[in-house]
């Protein structure tokens, strides 16, 4: 990954996180590694944990940024998901997987999508 786009990633989860702020997430966590995947943005909303990705695009001359947030990338988060649960031991919290959508260009939009995707494990 080049200098640039990790640039442009960090600043992207810069963004969500007010926006997310804004939106009554309080940030539990960022950038929650293993070597299976990684979580962008890990909140709460209310009572449920919340794990976040967050796909941030210069422009959509490629396609909207969720779209990158494939079968792949999803079974990754999910791993991730099942491996921070268990190291806080917290089974029995309601969870679910959003994503935060960024293009900077021609303005920058920040779309939320709750509920982006369903894991095999049974769990949102």
């Amino acid at each position: 990954m080049s200098l640039l786009s990790k640039l442009l990633g960090r600043s992207g989860e810069d963004s969500a996180s007010r926006f997310l702020a804004g939106q009554g997430y309080r940030i539990l966590e960022r950038n929650f590694r293993i070597a299976a995947g990684e979580i962008d943005l890990i909140a709460m909303d209310r009572d449920t944990i919340v794990f976040v990705e967050v796909k941030t695009r210069t422009s959509d001359a490629y396609g909207a940024p969720e779209l990158a947030v494939d079968t792949r990338k999803q079974a990754r988060m999910t791993k991730a998901a099942l491996a921070y649960l268990a190291a806080r031991k917290l089974h029995q919290m309601p969870c679910r997987f959003d994503i935060v959508a960024i293009t900077r260009m021609p303005e920058e939009r920040i779309e939320l999508i709750r509920n982006a995707f369903e894991t095999r494990s049974g769990f949102r």
